[in-house]
Formats: structure tokens, sequence, C-alpha cells
């Protein structure tokens, strides 16, 4: 098999846009955000950063203190490169990290639509 086709790390670095479906009723939507893979720089930096937490945590005795919804907020923040179709008071709402972070943190469903698409690696590869 050629190296190229074993090779994610680079697809996962270019993203992948996401069609996000209407938290209310599922149907699609004109919304599009592209964030990283789980190959990605960004996306492996943060789950080890979630790993120490964990570990830490866990010795400390205090595992069940831990926001693991924040950490996937945390995580999808430092991958989201773009987005389309996002309004807000009828403006443009630009994707930039603070405004990422409100979105995910006040739409737990889209949380979890990113995070399944995130999970499903040929979402990001070619061929």
């Amino acid at each position: 098999m050629e190296f190229d086709k074993l090779a994610t790390t680079a697809s996962h670095e270019a993203g992948a846009e996401v069609n996000i479906l209407s938290p209310v009723d599922g149907s699609k939507t004109d919304v599009f955000i592209k964030i990283q893979g789980a190959d990605s720089k960004a996306w492996r930096k943060e789950k080890k950063r979630q790993t120490s937490k964990i570990i830490a945590a866990k010795a400390e005795g205090k595992l069940e203190e831990l926001d693991f919804d924040a950490m996937d907020v945390d995580a999808l923040v430092a991958i989201t490169m773009d987005w389309k179709g996002i309004t807000k008071g009828g403006k443009k709402f630009d994707c930039t990290p603070e405004n990422a972070r409100a979105l995910y943190e006040q739409s737990p469903p889209i949380v979890e639509q990113l995070l399944r698409f995130l999970g499903d690696t040929a979402n990001f590869t070619q061929g």
C-alpha cells in the first residue's frame, strides 16, 4: 500500500465541513462548520490535556468534579477552523475561538454532531 494512503495527518489538518442539523427537528440547515480531524495536532494535543486532567483528578479523588462537557468544548474550539451560515442579531457571526466557545456551550446538540463526525475518520480522508 502506498504511504500516502496510510498517512492521515495532512488530511485531518486540512479539515472537513460538517453540515449541522437543526437541534430542534434534525433537518438539514445552511450551517456548515469546518473542523480538523482526530489525527490533527490540535486534537491530539487537547486529548493529551484531557488525559492529564483525568489522571490528576483521579489521583486526587476528584474525578466526579471534572466537567467532561467543558473539556469537549475546549477540544472542539481548538479544532474549529471556520463556519458558514451562522448569524446573531441578523448579522454575520464570525468564527472566532470566543464565538465557537459560546456556540458550543449553548448548543450541546452541535457538540454531539461534531464529535460524531470527528469519530468517523472517513470524513477526513479521500479515496
